[in-house]
Formats: structure tokens, sequence, C-alpha cells
């Protein structure tokens, strides 16, 4: 089966095509196999074009583009470590709705202390990649679906990408996906194996949960235009199943995935966190945080790099975490580690006086012991 991407382009008006892919031109599958979708040709040729975007006396940022399915050209960022310590373990960051590829720059900058290659894609109607009047999310669903699929497919290019560099360790591939970013980071998982780990922040499964309950300011838009062509949830769910994130999430086992989320998000609603979990099958880990989609970042940080130091280079240690906690509440180490000091100072000076006096008692006594 060809991908969606192939098969539909925006000929039609929009309204029209959604009604004409809803109803006749979904292709429905009983096995929830879905990866079909996302087969491309590894042997074509990338036609790389690289050229400097920053560098720093820490890590060079290079802009690359390259050939992708659809005749896409895709532009993307990588950042390397400088040193001879290489080739580096790489992640893979998939940004989130309205971002762009510039969004890894500050994590580049942290991977980079701790000797991670970073690459990062404009996802397709954003960045480099905007089109004027078109969106990703909209009632159109059929361009919402083939944008996932192509996204896929040129996250798995920059893999191939990758696997071609000398600086870059093709058996240490990690991802990283924000929120839209967590969405395609969970397909991506499940179709690419040369992924060693999976991280996702504020993701969730289950479209049609997200398109009935999700406060994104685009999504009212698409529920008015369901609702005004009579057209049900479950067909929205049949017409989506190839780019659901629960599809795919329990083919990432045996491989090892992270999740966090906020117990109280509404744009991917925490519900949709929960159910893209219990998919899931081991090894997996996912933390609940006290928040909305805005988690708190230093901390998910602080934990993917101790996860992806465990995983990726077998290190125990939870450094990144430490020194969170050592950042945050120094004060209270410290005024901690003073009254522990001064217990055991004044412990100490009070045995000392009390053997002074036991000393003093006992030569008392031998005094009195002598005088008889």
């Amino acid at each position: 089966m060809r991908p969606m991407c192939a098969m539909l382009r925006h000929s039609s008006p929009p309204a029209l095509l959604l009604l004409l892919t809803l109803t006749s031109a979904v292709p429905l599958s009983t096995s929830l196999d879905f990866s079909s979708y996302y087969l491309y040709d590894r042997s074509t040729p990338l036609n790389v074009d690289e050229g400097i975007f920053q560098d720093t006396d820490r890590y060079v940022v290079m802009k690359i583009l390259y050939d992708s399915v659809n005749g896409e050209r895709v532009p993307a960022l990588l950042s390397v470590p400088k040193g001879d310590d290489g080739p580096f373990p790489c992640i893979l960051f998939l940004h989130g709705y309205g971002g762009e590829k510039e969004d890894m720059l500050d994590l580049a900058a942290i991977a980079a202390d701790a000797r991670y290659a970073v690459i990062a894609i404009d996802v397709q109607y954003h960045g480099e990649r905007r089109r004027a009047g078109v969106e990703l999310y909209s009632a159109n669903m059929t361009r919402t679906r083939d944008g996932f699929i192509q996204t896929v497919i040129d996250a798995r290019r920059a893999l191939d990408y990758l696997e071609a560099r000398h600086d870059i360790d093709p058996s240490r591939l990690a991802l990283v996906g924000g929120s839209m970013g967590a969405l395609i980071g969970a397909i991506l998982g499940g179709v690419e194996p040369r992924l060693r780990a999976c991280v996702l922040v504020v993701g969730g499964g289950n479209m049609t949960l997200m398109v009935q309950r999700s406060q994104h300011s685009a999504l009212p838009a698409i529920r008015d235009y369901l609702e005004a062509n009579d057209i049900s949830y479950r067909t929205v769910q049949e017409a989506m199943d190839p780019v659901d994130p629960i599809n795919f999430i329990d083919a990432i086992s045996p491989r090892p995935l992270m999740m966090h989320n906020g117990k109280f998000d509404d744009i991917v609603p925490a519900e949709s966190g929960r159910l893209l979990y219990e998919r899931a099958k081991e090894p997996k880990e996912i933390y609940w945080y006290d928040s909305g989609h805005d988690v708190p970042l230093d901390i998910v940080v602080a934990r993917t790099l101790d996860w992806l130091e465990y995983h990726l280079r077998g290190r125990a240690f939870a450094k990144y975490q430490s020194l969170y906690y050592l950042s945050k509440y120094w004060i209270l180490i410290a005024l901690t580690a003073i009254a522990a000091l001064f217990l055991c100072w004044r412990r100490a000076h009070g045995l000392t006086k009390l053997e002074g006096r036991q000393m003093r008692i006992s030569n008392s006594i031998s005094t009195i012991t002598y005088v008889d």
C-alpha cells in the first residue's frame, strides 16, 4: 500500500476532499498494522547540502538540506560537540506544533556538555516548510494524515544521513519528541528500529479522544466542521488510524520508552497520555507532573539525560538529576550540612568535657585513696 501522501494531493477543495476521504477512500485494516504507510527506498540518494549555521567553542551547528519522498527537500540542523572523543550518540529532536527546527538550539547547548549530538528537522508545514494558508491541524484530515506520514519518513531519512557521518555513532541513536513531536515520535519509534531509546514529552494516543477533548486552538474549527457535515467520530478514527500513536507505541518494545506528562494537560489530554502509556509494552516508565501542557522542562531534561546515559552508555549514576536537585535546594542542603557538622562538633565537644570531668573525678578518688 502506498503512503497516502503519494495517493491524494490537494487539487480538490478541502471540504470536498475530506468528505471523499472519510466516506470512501479510507483504507481500513483489521490488523492495525499500518507500517506499510512508512516504507521508502533507503537507497535513494540524499543529495545533501551542508553549511555552518552556528560555531561555538563547545559545538558546531550545521544547516543541512536533503531529499525525502514525494519530491520534498527537508531542512535540518545538526549540532556536534567539538573534541576528539567521538563518534557521538545522537538525539533526533521533533518539535511541537507551530515550532521549528531551531527550537533544538537550547537542547544542543546542554547536549554538547553531555557529549551528545542533536539533529532536528522542520515538520511538514513548519519552519522553512511553511506554506501560506496551510496548517497541519485542520479540517482537511487528509492533509494532517499525509503531513504526519511525510514527517515520519523525513525523520527516517535523517537517520540515513546520520549513518553516513563518521562523527555520529549509528548504534546509539535516540528520539526526543515534544507535544506534536511526541505524537509523530511515537509513530516513528514504532516503525524505525534504528532508534535505541524513545522519549515522549506530553504525548498521547487515540485521535478521536484528542479531537473531541483537546483545547488546542485548531480543534474547535475541526469539531464544528465534523458536526456541520454529520461526520461521526468513528469515521474520523478510521481515517486517522494510520497516524494514531496508539497503533504504533507497542512496537517500540523491547527498546526502552520514557514518557513525561502533565496531570492537567488539556492540549494533549492527560487521558490520552494514560491510554498511550497503557498500550506501550515494557520496558517503559512515565513521570506525571502537577502541571498542564507546560511540564517543568528543567527536571524533564535532567531525567531524560540520566535515562539516556543509562540506556546508551550504561552509566547508572543519576548525574543530571543530582545537579538539578543540588542547584534547586542548595540552601537547604547547605543548612542541613551545617546543622549536621554543628551537632557532630557539639557531640565531640561534649564528650571532651565529659572525659575531663571523669578524669578530675578519677584523680580526686586517687588522691583520697592515697591520703587514706
